[in-house]
């Protein structure tokens, strides 16, 4: 029999790290990732015993799709991301047993590392933000939704399928909190903080 242990694993692009208190249970890991609808250079922090992935267990995965922006007023949709949550297999090539590797984790964003999908992962929003130039878009209404589900921050939503797919959207328009349209041409970016956790 093993010990019980709390692993603090994460993966993390470009913002700050975010860290989540949660008591009572055992994590056989979490892993984190920023999404973006703009095209954005990540950079990438490994999960030690997970793996974020794309659908079927593809890596490199896509972290950013395109903004549909209606008109002036900064109504959007998006485009859709979908991520895996997978078991990082053992340094060895193995499946780790009860969420631990003898040897250690492989490391490195590599196909190799990929092992079992977990179905059931935790999914949490720990930051959103919408950037419009230096404009302050504190006002503005941006949402994230994960399977069609609205996201809050920091309350982890349970999927129910091993591939989840994310998108974010804007119903309201900014005249209200900016004072006027936006200017045609004008980029819209949205951020977003997403972790990803399995407890057992």
């Amino acid at each position: 029999m093993y010990p019980q242990r709390m692993f603090v694993m994460n993966a993390k692009i470009l913002l700050p790290l975010a860290l989540i208190t949660l008591s009572g249970s055992v994590f056989a890991g979490d892993a984190t990732t920023t999404l973006h609808w703009k095209g954005i250079v990540p950079t990438v922090i490994s999960g030690e015993g997970v793996i974020i992935t794309g659908p079927s267990g593809h890596l490199p995965y896509i972290d950013s799709a395109g903004l549909d922006v209606k008109n002036t007023t900064g109504v959007f949709t998006s485009a859709q991301i979908s991520l895996e949550l997978h078991y990082r297999n053992c340094a060895d090539g193995s499946t780790p047993e009860q969420g631990t590797c003898e040897g250690g984790f492989m490391e490195g964003e590599v196909a190799e590392a990929v092992g079992d999908i977990i179905p059931d992962a935790d999914w949490t929003m720990t930051s959103l933000d919408t950037v419009i130039g230096t404009l302050d878009t504190s006002g503005i209404g941006t949402i994230v939704k994960m399977e069609g589900t609205q996201m809050d921050k920091s309350v982890p939503i349970t999927a129910s399928t091993g591939t989840v797919s994310f998108t974010t959207e804007n119903t309201e328009s900014v005249v209200a909190s900016m004072g006027a349209e936006l200017i045609p041409g004008q980029n819209i970016e949205v951020h977003t903080v997403i972790n990803s956790s399995k407890a057992i």
